[in-house]
């Protein structure tokens, strides 16, 4: 199974090019939201629990996956520097004893593109960010600028770029990337 993590703050485009992707290489997509809406609804946000529910039900999606031999896998996350180290670790021990190489890709774009796409129509009715304010407190409350450490991120800076042209870079790299991304 290929493995493709795409990861950044909210509002940088990781589903709409993880569809995309996905679509273009014939692969399943999960997005990090899924796990976040359901955890939403049985834990709720900010409640005890949160998070350890949230990375148990990625951590079992992906054991499935592998285990149904799918062809490959693009998942979209936010990763939050530490905070998110031990799904990461966990992640990464599952990759390692099932033999998949992941890559890794981190996808940003300028503040000004980045609260025109939060404020979206097509963002309207999820749990995403839909405004300027909640986008504005969300980059000052966590560290999205820090790589998620022991793995090789390919950068992505997609502002001015479409779908379509995000993915295809994507595609190009996975293509030509033939090294473990795994680093000591």
């Amino acid at each position: 199974m290929k493995f493709t993590m795409i990861y950044g703050p909210s509002g940088v485009g990781k589903e709409s090019v993880a569809r995309e992707l996905a679509k273009r290489k014939n692969w399943r997509l999960f997005p990090q939201h899924l796990a976040f809406d359901i955890s939403c609804a049985v834990i709720g946000f900010g409640n005890d629990g949160f998070e350890a529910y949230q990375r148990k039900i990625c951590i079992e999606a992906f054991q499935t996956f592998i285990d149904k031999n799918i062809n490959g896998l693009v998942f979209t996350f936010c990763y939050v520097h530490p905070a998110s180290n031990i799904f990461i670790e966990v992640l990464l021990e599952i990759l390692e004893r099932n033999n998949i190489s992941p890559n890794f890709i981190k996808l940003s774009c300028a503040y000004d593109e980045h609260v025109s796409r939060v404020i979206d129509e097509r963002r309207k009715n999820t749990n995403k960010i839909q405004s300027k304010e909640y986008l504005d407190n969300y980059l000052n409350k966590f560290d999205f600028s820090t790589d998620i450490p022991k793995v090789q991120t390919f950068h992505i800076d997609n502002t001015g770029m479409s779908i379509q042209a995000t993915a295809a870079e994507i595609e190009h790299y996975l293509a030509t990337n033939k090294e473990i991304n795994i680093l000591p």
